[in-house]
């Protein structure tokens, strides 16, 4: 025969047994969650501030340097194989030119961006012609030019 008490205290520790699996699953999902957000969503052109807010420690694919943002657009548009990674374009100042530059991805190491680097099927850019670049420098060359 089960007593209030005792059914009480099932139920609390079923409870209990509940939460600490939901809080499990939060753990787990969440560093998944920050980073699915801080990379971006695949295809999408993002801006000099989203390259910005990307870590200073990780790394990314430099593709082109082209010479205004109507031609990245236009090569972002007619490169179907960009569509598996976030891409991003910054301006800078060169010379007294101002130069377009277009990235692809977000990586943890210049491993994994190498690795990347080498697997890429692009119409209009040779794997060999991909740099691989560490963010703290493109945030260094995106602080110099205003952008816009």
């Amino acid at each position: 025969m089960v007593n209030e008490q005792s059914l009480s205290g099932s139920m609390v520790s079923s409870c209990a047994r509940y939460a600490c699996c939901a809080i499990g699953m939060l753990a787990l999902l969440m560093p998944l969650l920050v980073k699915a957000k801080q990379f971006g969503q695949s295809g999408q052109l993002h801006d000099a501030q989203w390259l910005i807010r990307q870590s200073d420690q990780a790394f990314t694919l430099q593709l082109v340097t082209l010479s205004s943002r109507q031609q990245v657009e236009r090569f972002a548009a007619g490169e179907p194989g960009l569509k598996d990674y976030p891409i991003a374009h910054y301006r800078y100042q060169k010379q007294g030119r101002l130069l377009y530059v277009m990235t692809l991805g977000v990586f943890p190491d210049a491993f994994s961006a190498q690795q990347v680097k080498e697997s890429l099927q692009l119409k209009l850019v040779a794997p060999k012609d991909a740099w691989v670049r560490p963010l703290d420098e493109i945030h260094a060359q995106i602080r110099t030019t205003l952008q816009l």
